[in-house]
């Protein structure tokens, strides 16, 4: 009977080793399912006999339309070295230590949601009715939230600032305001734009600027999918391994960096 045993001990252990020569490099896990949500703004301006949605100064017709936002999948993966288990040297062939210019490594994946795009973005909408060139150099964007000045390391105008629409012709120039995980769960968004040129001289000086400004109310709507957290152990390359630790060192300083923005 001991024969009998020792016989199939040996026997099973070989069979693992041979299939060790062609298994996949993989484990998974089953991923267990979860709930996951994200906050999307709704913008609606407040129309009113001053603050109208396109306003007209000095031959310049001005929209601001804030974008269309969506909830997207935002997958988070976590790599690490690992030690294998008996089991996993078995069946990938990793007995006795021999990975051979390869890394175990254990990757967590965990199923997210998240806002798109990932901050305040208007679309402003120029009918130059002048005739002469607009241009947005000069002019001053400014963000107000709930009754704050927003500052102006949390904005992005360069496109507006840049912008440049031909006579009797119309224009899109994007602006940015800050991160929506700056936001409440409802409030006020204020626009303005400061010293917009509507009027120049023949040598074309600067005769006439004026100021625009708009006021929305946004509201904070969670938006759910189903998700899970998936653990996967398997043999990468040395070479892919370094690379994906750059880009985990490179997120987690852009994720630090946009924390101590909103702080400020």
């Amino acid at each position: 009977m001991k024969s009998k045993l020792k016989i199939f001990s040996l026997l099973t252990v070989s069979t693992l080793l041979l299939a060790g020569c062609v298994a996949p490099e993989t484990s998974t896990t089953p991923a267990p399912t979860t709930q996951i949500s994200c906050r999307i703004p709704q913008i609606a301006v407040i129309a009113d006999p001053v603050n109208t949605p396109t306003q007209s100064k000095g031959g310049l017709d001005i929209t601001v339309v804030p974008a269309l936002y969506k909830a997207v999948r935002a997958d988070k993966t976590t790599t690490q070295i690992a030690q294998p288990d008996f089991g996993e040297q078995l069946t990938l062939g990793l007995v006795g230590g021999n990975l051979q210019g390869k890394v175990f490594v254990e990757q967590d994946t965990v199923s997210q949601l998240a806002a798109q795009p990932g901050r305040l973005i208007f679309t402003v909408k120029i009918h130059n009715q002048l005739n002469r060139v607009f241009h947005g150099q000069g002019a001053v964007v400014q963000f107000n939230v709930d009754g704050k000045l927003i500052p102006f390391n949390n904005t992005d105008y360069k496109e507006f600032s840049g912008g440049i629409v031909p006579p009797l012709n119309d224009g899109d120039l994007e602006i940015k305001g800050p991160p929506l995980d700056t936001l409440q769960d409802k409030g006020t968004i204020s626009i303005f734009l400061y010293d917009v040129v509507t009027a120049t001289d023949v040598a074309g000086n600067t005769t006439e600027k004026q100021n625009y400004t708009w006021d929305f109310t946004y509201t904070m709507q969670t938006s759910t999918d189903m998700g899970s957290v998936k653990k996967t152990r398997e043999l990468i390359d040395v070479g892919q391994y370094q690379q994906i630790m750059m880009q985990q060192q490179m997120q987690m300083q852009n994720q630090i960096q946009t924390q101590q923005n909103q702080q400020q």
